[in-house]
Order: structure tokens, then sequence, then C-alpha cells
């Protein structure tokens, strides 16, 4: 059976699971009282981190790795002080993709997914460009059809067209053009170098993207072959299961995800999709999962927002809990030290509010993002083969993370 592990896109534990162990430890009064200050204050908040984001696009194929890229990109450009908010092409990003394919494809049906590495590569080699200058009609919307259509049109050419028949170098630029409406000879002057686009730092200060980018660091979850369940006796139904402990190892790498959030910087997600574990308030729980069984399922890459933890702070002699949104240095610090984490906040490219055939959890009144439980996340979900609807092993809900250098 396949334990798989893939980066391909997509269309916890119990929160007291995550926590260390800790003992109680005497303090004086005095100190209690102060802990207890500051604790209440802090929960008085409406946040435990607030990551800047530009606004939550509609991916129209299955490219949610160039939107967490990009996404990726603009979020750190925002940690500092930019007018008017950047709007990268992912639609660009996605002719350079084919671009590659077609110099190498050997069947006749091009590939949307990819993976953060993919995209880096891309972009070191081939640069951004802005929407604006790339695709001006949808500049202004969050769905590029550019992309379905440039995909159907080359797919077509693939099988039937000039492509199925010689693919010199000529063919491809000429088919590429056509099917996404551009001339980019023409547009050679509004690539941006990513050495010219300055993105903060883990270590503070900021640098060029083109040292940035190759610089993050794929955290994959670490979980070994005999950790993951039995697989079913044949004639029993696979069933999502939920991961009764966390190693030392996943609490760490859970943690260090949490120590970029909390110093404002953007982190991102892949993790397993599933449908049916998504609520009617944009939330994926086991228990909404566990209810109603598989459904449609693909792998998928994302922003974080924010994240949900609660834990105990043995020193007050209090427990805490955060919030969604921005809280104190201090609750931050006690969650990194005493903390479980009870559920992410993402950022998604699955449409904002134009969107309404699909539940999305509001995050300060926009439509568009997605809480993510620990019991989801640290789950092993069944995986189903999309054709033939066979059993083919399980996988974990959240596959790996990727943070900024520093972290």
């Amino acid at each position: 059976m396949v334990r798989s592990f893939r980066m391909l896109c997509a269309l916890a534990l119990a929160p007291g699971f995550f926590s260390m162990t800790t003992g109680c430890s005497a303090v004086s009064q005095q100190n209690a009282e102060q802990k207890a200050s500051v604790l209440p204050e802090a929960l008085s908040s409406t946040k435990t981190v607030n990551i800047p984001h530009t606004p939550v696009k509609w991916q129209s194929i299955g490219n949610c790795w160039a939107y967490a890229a990009v996404g990726w990109i603009e979020s750190m450009m925002l940690r500092g002080e930019t007018e008017p908010l950047p709007n990268f092409s992912e639609t660009y990003i996605t002719y350079r993709h084919y671009e590659g394919q077609l110099n190498y494809l050997r069947g006749n049906e091009l590939q949307t997914g990819g993976s953060f590495y993919e995209a880096t590569q891309i972009i070191l080699r081939y640069g951004l460009m802005y929407e604006a200058d790339f695709a001006p009609e949808e500049a202004t919307l969050s769905k590029s059809d550019r992309q379905k259509r440039a995909t159907a049109i080359l797919n077509e050419s693939l099988a039937s067209g000039p492509l199925s028949k010689i693919r010199t170098r000529a063919v491809i630029r000429a088919e590429l053009d056509r099917a996404f409406g551009v001339n980019i000879k023409a547009l050679e002057s509004k690539i941006i170098d990513p050495s010219e686009i300055l993105v903060s730092t883990g270590q503070g200060g900021k640098a060029p993207l083109s040292s940035v980018m190759p610089s993050w660091q794929d955290l994959s979850w670490p979980v070994s072959y005999s950790e993951y369940p039995a697989d079913p006796l044949p004639g029993l139904k696979a069933m999502p299961k939920l991961n009764d402990q966390l190693s030392d190892l996943q609490i760490r790498t859970i943690r260090r995800a949490m120590r970029a959030m909390n110093a404002g910087y953007p982190v991102v997600l892949n993790w397993f999709v599933d449908f049916n574990a998504m609520s009617s308030e944009g939330v994926f729980n086991f228990a909404t999962l566990q209810e109603k069984g598989a459904g449609r399922q693909g792998y998928h890459s994302t922003v974080l927002e924010d994240y949900l933890a609660k834990g105990f702070d043995p020193e007050g002699n209090v427990h805490f809990e955060t919030p969604e949104g921005q809280v104190s240095d201090d609750l931050k610090s006690k969650v990194l030290a005493f903390g479980s984490l009870t559920s992410f906040i993402t950022k998604n490219s699955w449409g904002g509010s134009e969107r309404i055939d699909r539940a999305s959890y509001l995050r300060d009144g926009e439509k568009g993002y997605h809480k993510l439980t620990s019991d989801y996340l640290f789950a092993f979900i069944p995986q189903f083969n999309e054709e033939t609807s066979e059993f083919e092993g399980y996988t974990t809900g959240v596959n790996s993370i990727i943070v900024p250098p520093g972290f």
C-alpha cells in the first residue's frame, strides 16, 4: 500500500496530545498574581497572530502550489510598507510551468500539479510578472479563466494539433503564446528579476527574494511507515484514525511553524484535503470526516494566517487558550513552552466572497479562509484512487510545513 507524501495539488489529535507533560512547581503568591494579570488581558484580544496577506484568489485549475508560492512572497513583502498591494501573476508561473513540461513531456496531457520547490525553481529562473502586465483583463479579478482556457488549448494541441507532430522550441513558444493570448517576447521588459524584490527575512531586515526564496525549509511531517494504521481486512472499509500522541520531533516541527508565525512570517502548509471533512462553516475536522466517510480528495498547498492553541502554565498555575488574532508576546511565549495546537487558520485559493458554492471560514469578515483542526491535521486518513475508488493506503492530514529562513 502507498504511504504517500506527494505534494500534488487538489482542486488532530485531541488538544491535549500536543502539549508537553510538565509537573507543577511552587511559585510565590506575587508571581502567581502577576501571571494571572497578564493572561486575561491577552485573552481579551481577538487573535493569536495576524499574518498580513493579499486578497484571496480562486484557482481554476489544480495549481494551488503556484498560489501558495505567490501568496507567500506577497505576504513576505507585506511585512514592510508596500503600496500598492503586490499582485503577482500565477498565470505567468503557469505559462512557465507548461513551457518546461512541453520540452520533456512524452504524453499528450499537461499536469497542473506541482510543488513549492517547482515554483521556487521557476521564479528563480524566469522571474515574476505583475498580473496587470501578463493578463491585464484579470488584474482586478480573483479567478483566472485564462489558465483553464490555455490548459484546454494546449492539451488539444498535444492530442491532435501542432504539438502532436513536432515540438521544436519555436512551435512550443508559438503554441504557448496562442493558448495564453500573449507575446512573451514582447513582455520580457515586464519580467521582474527576483534579485530586485526585497522581502523580510527571518533574521530581521530585508534581503532580495533571490537569496531568501531558495533558503526556505521544508519540514516533512515526521512519521515512519510502521506508525501507520494496519490496512483493513478484505471486505472491511478503511476508516480515518486518530494518532494517539505526537513524537518529540513532531512537536518541534509544529513549534517551528508557530515560532515563525509569532514573528509575523508566513508559513506554507502542504496538507491532504478530504472535502467530506469540511463543515458548513469551512472547518476541516475529524468528527465530520468520521460521520460522512471519505469524499473527494487531493493534496493541497496554502499559506497560514493564524493558529489557535491552549495549554497550562505551571509557573502561574493558570490554564490559557488563545483566541483568533493578535495576542501579547507573553502569551505567545507560553504557547511555545506549554501550549497545544488546536487548529491552523489558512488563507486558501478556492475563492472569496464571490464564491457561493463552497463553504469557507470567515476571517476578519472576509471569506476564503479555512480552519483546520488539529485532530484532522494529525489524523491518518484513508486515501482512495480517484478513478477506481480502491483503497490505496493511509496518509496524514498534514504532509509538510515550509518555514522561512531563520526558523
